[in-house]
């Protein structure tokens, strides 16, 4: 795994030592992985398949979803190098099933570990430490919790901006024009990640473009250009969720919180390890409140699903 490690190593490390687990764990756990080569557009894993196995993102982009009983989805998160899929599971009797499903959004690596193996690794910490790393999980959740609430009581508006600033510190790159996003998304992929529409996307893109927020680039990459105060990032790891209609809509709208390692800043460096989040195989994007304006979850709203 050497031509993996400039990016993944570093990435892993600094993840366990902001819940105080040593190099020397994090070592332990790369040498672990079985590294699996993913082509773009490929399967990595799907919703209900058995969630025994743990994915480390060693090389590439992958997204993750949330499938829908309707046929539609949640884009829940890109994930990049170092950060970890497959930990949101359900258990049936059959045992431990994954909630999310995973696409490669381009050719990548994975690391493959097993549940058991880690388990196995985690039991070899002291005492102190395994107290010390609940509370850090604790913490970090409780700051997802806040920070999920507040992107769901957010209009559509700040919900892209808030997603695309969070891109940006993820994925971005410095460019003379401000910083590339170096994914290529479409706009479908944005109305996923806000609960929106495409047309409500391509609405608020030109807004922010007419304001000089945001360029198009090539490739279908975004730019964005430096202003003060923008919104705080979206934590990680954050779980989607249905909201109330709004204005009377008969389709409900789709939150997401992508991942983010923002959450140390925030939580005293405590973070959940980065999860996610390819390309769409056989299901239409998600659809929800697309043409109500560029409002979120209304206050007159009776219910929630």
């Amino acid at each position: 795994m050497e031509t993996n490690r400039a990016e993944f190593s570093p990435r892993l490390t600094e993840s366990l030592a902001a819940y105080g687990l040593s190099s020397e764990v994090a070592a332990e756990i790369e040498a672990c992985l079985v590294p699996v080569t993913f082509e773009k557009g490929a399967v990595v894993f799907l919703s209900g398949a058995s969630a025994e196995l743990l994915f480390w993102v060693l090389k590439g982009f992958v997204k993750l979803y949330l499938p829908h009983g309707d046929g539609n989805r949640t884009l829940v998160s890109l994930a990049r190098p170092g950060d970890l899929l497959g930990f949101v599971n359900e258990t049936d009797p059959n045992g431990r099933r994954q909630a999310f499903e995973a696409y490669a959004l381009t050719r990548c690596s994975l690391g493959l570990l097993s549940h058991q193996r880690l388990a196995q690794l985690i039991h070899k910490i002291d005492h102190a430490t395994a107290i010390g790393l609940f509370e850090r999980f604790n913490a970090a959740w409780s700051t997802l919790f806040a920070r999920y609430v507040s992107f769901v009581g957010s209009s559509f508006r700040e919900r892209l901006e808030k997603v695309l600033y969070n891109l940006g510190e993820r994925f971005g790159v410095s460019d003379e024009r401000g910083t590339l996003l170096m994914p290529e998304l479409s706009q479908d992929d944005l109305a996923e990640m806000i609960g929106s529409s495409r047309p409500m996307v391509s609405k608020l893109i030109a807004d922010m473009s007419k304001e000089g927020l945001l360029v198009r680039g090539e490739k279908r990459r975004f730019i964005l250009r430096a202003q003060p105060e923008r919104p705080a990032s979206i934590a990680p790891a954050d779980l989607p969720t249905r909201v109330a209609p709004n204005s009377g809509s008969k389709q409900p709208a789709r939150a997401f919180a992508p991942l983010s390692s923002a959450i140390a800043a925030r939580a005293h460096s405590q973070r959940p390890f980065t999860g996610a989040g390819g390309v769409p195989i056989g299901r239409s994007p998600g659809r929800a409140l697309g043409t109500l304006g560029d409002r979120g979850p209304s206050s007159t709203a009776s219910s929630t699903e």
